[in-house]
């Protein structure tokens, strides 16, 4: 009900959201099944905040028992590697509580997040993380925040890092969905100093409930370290984000894409492949 109502409501989310959502798949749905998909992404967002309140009250054991984990092997595997994991992932299911199911299993788990300009809002979920044993590195000051993630993965703990902020800014030009966005190197640029495993997670809805999705360690180009390689991994992660993104469209976030190749006011879909640009 609440997803019905916000529909209607959220003028941008629901403009913003059926544009990309049209660039990107357009040419396979007509204007319903875009509209449905847009309805099922906001759903999703209502869900999540319930679930993070319940998360507060609910206990441990039924948390593990409620919330399978499907894959935990590929990283164990990941982790016996012994220089730490970076954990990809992206707004897509209730990705809030992937640090806290991980961590109810034992294992290290620090989170980096972007900190919103509300001070209070911010002191607020940096308060909620600790209560559901997640650990919080703010992305800002950047220093700061490299310096805190390399200590964790030389620990060989888990760091979570979102890989879909497809925004302005400095970044990498790659395509997705058949046009071109701006990706963020952070995930490559630190798996590639530190020797970190990259291993995908993501937090997702099936028909019996939430599920943790743990997919076998990203495999990366890590011969020189260049810039080159930089950018070849960086697309190798938007190309497994594209991917998850088609198999779950309903419960991802579709306002996070600007894309780099169309005007403020296209609508147009076209799934033509786009040439790779240099770095």
């Amino acid at each position: 009900m609440l997803a019905s109502i916000g529909f209607y409501l959220f003028r941008g989310f629901r403009t913003r959201s059926l544009r990309n959502l049209s660039v990107a798949l357009g040419a396979h749905l007509d204007g319903t099944a875009t509209r449905e998909i847009v309805r099922q992404s906001l759903g999703n967002f209502f869900r999540d905040f319930v679930e993070i309140g319940v998360g507060l009250v609910v206990p441990s054991n039924e948390w593990r028992s409620e919330i399978p984990i499907i894959g935990r092997e590929n990283l164990d595997a990941a982790i016996n590697k012994g220089k730490g994991v970076i954990v990809l992932s992206a707004h897509l299911g209730n990705f809030f509580l992937i640090g806290s199911r991980l961590a109810l299993e034992g294992y290290s788990v620090h989170v980096l997040v972007n900190q919103p300009n509300n001070g209070q809002f911010a002191k607020f979920m940096d308060d909620y993380r600790a209560k559901v044993q997640q650990k919080t590195i703010h992305a800002r000051p950047r220093r700061d925040a490299l310096r805190e993630l390399g200590r964790v993965l030389r620990s060989n703990g888990l760091a979570i890092m979102i890989a879909d902020e497809h925004r302005g800014g400095s970044g990498i030009h790659v395509p997705f969905f058949g046009h071109t966005v701006l990706a963020r190197r952070g995930p490559a640029t630190l798996a590639l100093r530190t020797g970190a495993a990259v291993v995908p997670v993501y937090l997702v809805r099936g028909d019996r409930g939430l599920k943790l999705v743990i997919e076998p360690e990203l495999q990366l180009v890590r011969a020189e370290r260049t810039k080159a390689e930089i950018r070849e991994n960086t697309l190798r992660i938007t190309q497994w984000l594209e991917q998850t993104v088609r198999a779950y469209p309903g419960q991802w976030n579709w306002m996070n894409i600007h894309w780099q190749d169309l005007g403020k006011n296209s609508t147009v879909a076209k799934e033509q492949p786009v040439e790779r640009v240099p770095y």
